[in-house]
């Protein structure tokens, strides 16, 4: 059975290792990726504002960003999302498809960058969505459960010889 054990242990290693180093690889980028301007573009200031009052409107703000002539920003289907930060006073507007970035003050409506967000790519690699959504959607959590055979598995080999040698010197000892 020991032996069962430790070949199992083997298999679902090497299997899990693959994943690992995507995922811890991914996860170091994402942890680290306000560090990194080719990670995450650093956000732009945009002109002070006095009150809430003398903001442009959302629709000004993406018909600057679809103006900026991006070929995966040209209509409302192509925004991911669309962020306002108050301290910086810039709209962030992302496209879904092609990682970019348009960011354009809150006062002026212009666009301030134009920027590529390999944060967001490394972020479906890091969840997998990037190769194939059955990946994201089953092989992960798959993982997930590899993982925590590892875990038990190894405690197994770990403790196995140890109490064998316990026993063995309990029954020869006395």
């Amino acid at each position: 059975m020991y032996h069962s054990v430790r070949t199992f242990h083997r298999w679902v290693g090497i299997t899990a290792a693959l994943f690992l180093v995507v995922i811890a690889g991914s996860g170091f980028l994402l942890a680290t990726k306000d560090s990194f301007s080719w990670v995450k573009p650093p956000t732009r200031e945009g002109s002070p504002i006095e009150d809430l009052g003398e903001l442009v409107s959302i629709q000004l703000a993406t018909e600057a960003a679809f103006a900026a002539g991006l070929a995966d920003l040209q209509s409302t289907s192509d925004i991911d999302r669309v962020d306002y930060r108050p301290a910086q006073n810039v709209y962030k507007i992302r496209s879904r498809r092609g990682y970019h970035e348009v960011q354009v003050c809150g006062k002026t409506g212009e666009v301030l960058q134009v920027a590529q967000r390999n944060d967001q790519l490394v972020e479906d690699i890091h969840d997998m969505s990037y190769f194939a959504e059955i990946l994201h959607t089953y092989w992960l959590p798959a993982v997930s459960v590899l993982l925590f055979s590892m875990a038990i598995t190894g405690v197994t080999i770990f403790t196995v010889p140890i109490v064998r040698r316990i026993r063995f010197r309990r029954k020869y000892k006395g």
